[in-house]
């Protein structure tokens, strides 16, 4: 009887989990985002600005403009992708992005690259550390969780290494305008058919159980296997057990301000370089770097987050930011600059599986969508207003000098707080819920 039973037994074990797909799916649609103006974007700046005479300011409003429409809509988005997945979701959301970048390529006054980039950011695709992407990757997964999180978040930055220098090409090659209609194109090729091909909710819909563990493993748990049920079930916070908690205001509180700091920094450092007399070109490769270095440390950052506190990793990452802005303002060489953008990518690669990461860890996976839906108004809003409150300062100041050092003293901030936040506590007795 033994030996019949093995061999069935082996082949369910070896069975390739398809949460692994959803992985490599996530990152290639990550991939793609790039090509919709993310860090590639302040290449942008300085060609339009020359042809159309825009402001540093107004640059900034076409940022926060799209932040601040991927928030309008984040809390419907995440309630749909916890209950319907992101299959049908993320094909349209790319039709219209893609149609919305093909347009900027078109247009030539200040609001109409406002309410375009508002359009993009409204499916939330986009946005930074998107919930569209990330939350049904946590799903799929819990005791690894970091590592799947890792894996697909690295599309970002490998993306970024392809088309930072592929931007500046098209831009120096076809102009401003057909570079960004054929990013759009680019896109919506990759994403489009990943999406629809291969992307499933959640492995309870196709009969299978997170982290790929055998349909037994549950019955295996209820023996008195104790180190396995903390595989197979998590605790589940639902949105208002959530939102009563120190912790989650202090989250909110950290990444409000990190949006800021992060927000002004990410695309006039660009402009910084360039007017520090830097070619654009080798700017454009320098910030490849610190794409490379962001999937770099997003795979080691995913891989430590299974294994220290995530909270340590996020006030590493905010450190990290410090060092990089303090080198950007001393740089002196071509050399200090490659080194400011690695450090800043290093940092961001860490920051997006903190982002990622915490929510799921520290409330479940049930009302993942729904949680960080509510709760990225507050990070987009934040990070939206970034971007033009540095290009203020710089009109104002005639230097970027000013608006760097207070993102100093937020990164600091963050850092600090962010030490505090520890995993919430239940009250209501109830440990665990089985998933």
């Amino acid at each position: 009887m033994a030996t019949t039973a093995e061999p069935e037994r082996e082949p369910q074990r070896q069975r390739f989990f398809y949460g692994w797909v959803i992985v490599a799916t996530m990152f290639a649609i990550n991939f793609s985002t790039m090509a919709t103006g993310t860090l590639n974007y302040g290449l942008f700046v300085l060609p339009m600005q020359n042809e159309l005479a825009l402001s540093r300011a107004t640059f900034g409003w076409m940022q926060t403009t799209r932040r601040l429409s991927a928030g309008v809509l984040s809390f419907a988005v995440g309630w749909m992708i916890d209950r319907y997945g992101s299959r049908v979701y993320i094909p349209v959301a790319a039709v219209m992005i893609g149609g919305c970048l093909i347009l900027v390529g078109m247009s030539s006054h200040a609001w109409q690259f406002i309410l375009l980039f508002g359009l993009v950011g409204v499916s939330g695709l986009a946005a930074p550390n998107g919930l569209v992407t990330s939350v049904p990757v946590a799903k799929w997964f819990v005791r690894k969780r970091g590592r799947a999180l890792a894996f697909a978040t690295a599309g970002l930055g490998i993306s970024g290494i392809v088309f930072l220098p592929v931007t500046q090409w098209l831009i120096d090659g076809y102009g401003w305008r057909s570079a960004w209609q054929i990013l759009a194109v680019m896109f919506m090729v990759i994403s489009i058919p990943a999406a629809a091909l291969f992307l499933r909710r959640q492995p309870e819909d196709m009969g299978l159980r997170v982290d790929g563990d055998p349909p037994d493993a549950h019955e295996a748990d209820q023996s008195g296997a104790g180190s396995q049920r903390q595989t197979t079930e998590e605790q589940v916070w639902t949105v208002r057990q959530a939102f009563r908690t120190t912790t989650m205001w202090k989250l909110i509180a950290v990444f409000a301000l990190a949006g800021v700091a992060q927000g002004g920094a990410s695309f006039h450092r660009i402009p910084y370089f360039v007017e520090k007399g830097h070619d654009p070109l080798l700017v454009s490769w320098s910030f490849a770097a610190d794409a490379g270095g962001a999937a770099a440390l997003a795979l080691v950052a995913g891989w430590l987050a299974d294994r220290i506190p995530i909270r340590f990793l996020a006030a590493v990452s905010f450190s990290g930011f410090i060092v990089a802005i303090l080198l950007m303002i001393y740089v002196t060489s071509a050399a200090m600059m490659f080194l400011s953008t690695i450090v800043f990518g290093c940092s961001v690669g860490v920051g997006m599986i903190v982002h990622t990461y915490i929510f799921a860890e520290y409330y479940g996976r049930t009302f993942l969508g729904t949680i960080r839906g509510i709760v990225m108004p507050i990070n987009l809003l934040s990070a939206g207003l970034g971007a033009p409150l540095v290009g203020y300062l710089h009109d104002y100041a005639g230097s970027y000098l000013p608006a760097w050092w207070t993102l100093l003293v937020i990164y600091g901030s963050c850092s600090a707080l962010m030490l505090t936040a520890l995993p919430p506590r239940r009250r209501d007795g109830a440990a665990h819920v089985a998933d």
